[in-house]
């Protein structure tokens, strides 16, 4: 009971928007901005990519992105896979009655010219049912899935860029 309570409070923190990223150093290897490597997808920007460091008894955390469109169509992202995680979802976080809430989202669409920013307090991935356990250093793999079938390798680092 007192790991369920834990991982409850964990999550709510990690998608509080009063809640401060955590000051652990990303890996120096860690890039500040992960370039994208997939052909179907040319001209996608994705950046500032990391994972929220959580306490050891988490099972799960939350993962952060910008994701730019300088094409001329949308672009719309429609899942994310991680070999370290079972399940990753596409939320967004509502006020309803004063209190913060987590909604799954379906997709997320980035119009031509735009930047998406997912972040602390608004739209976030979910990563959830970790492999080993969630990782409190390192890096995390992930897959941004596209309507379209491109696929975007992102490397994710476990901690808030630049710190």
């Amino acid at each position: 009971m007192r790991l369920i309570i834990l991982a409850l409070a964990a999550t709510l923190w990690g998608c509080s928007p009063e809640a401060p990223p955590p000051a652990a150093p990303a890996p120096a290897t860690a890039p500040s901005a992960t370039p994208v490597t997939a052909p179907a997808v040319a001209g996608l920007v994705v950046s500032d990519a990391w994972v929220r460091q959580v306490p050891p008894a988490a099972r799960m955390t939350a993962g952060y992105l910008r994701v730019h469109n300088p094409g001329p169509a949308p672009l719309e992202i429609v899942g994310v896979e991680s070999p370290q995680f079972g399940s990753i979802e596409l939320h967004g976080t509502v006020m309803e009655d004063g209190v913060a809430r987590m909604r799954h989202q379906d997709t997320v669409v980035i119009a031509p010219g735009e930047t998406v920013s997912f972040e602390p307090g608004g739209l976030h991935l979910m990563l959830m049912q970790p492999v080993n356990g969630v990782p409190s250093s390192g890096a995390v793999d992930l897959t941004l899935v596209l309507a379209d079938g491109g696929r975007i390798e992102v490397v994710a680092p476990v901690g808030q860029p630049g710190n």
